[in-house]
């Protein structure tokens, strides 16, 4: 670690660069989050912001999305941060966010939960191997489009 002079610490406050960064307590809590995103009645449940994709996976995932929603869906996405310790953490909290919906798809994040759901591969595996589409949309077409 480097020292820096305190005329330097000063210069660099005031045009707002931190000398220093709060770390997490690593090691410590041992919380991840994940990301509920609910279009129209289906909950889809990935591990980024829709946002922090690639425009190829955002497309993709969009078009998985409008064979099971309407063309203009209402959109909501949130985080929730779980106990990666606890396995029934996360279950409760899919379960408490899937309680209005039609069914929920995982994109690469591995759950358990009984209802409607579907455990897709995560965008980006799709996006790599193509075949991964139709065993996909198959599974769409059971659980979803009846």
């Amino acid at each position: 670690m480097k020292i820096i002079s305190s005329k330097s610490q000063i210069i660099l406050a005031k045009i707002g660069i931190p000398t220093y960064k709060r770390r997490d307590k690593l090691g410590q809590n041992s919380s991840d989050k994940i990301i509920l995103h609910k279009r129209d009645k289906i909950l889809a449940l990935l591990q980024f912001p829709l946002q922090s994709y690639t425009k190829e996976e955002q497309n993709l995932f969009i078009s998985i999305m409008n064979t099971m929603t309407s063309q203009k869906p209402l959109i909501e996405e949130f985080s929730k941060t779980f106990n990666s310790n606890k396995r029934n953490d996360l279950s409760s909290i899919i379960q408490k966010a899937s309680l209005q919906t039609r069914g929920v798809i995982s994109f690469g994040i591995p759950i358990d939960i009984k209802n409607a759901f579907i455990q897709a591969p995560s965008l980006a595996l799709i996006l790599d191997n193509p075949a991964l589409k139709k065993p996909l949309w198959e599974k769409i077409q059971k659980t979803f489009i009846k």
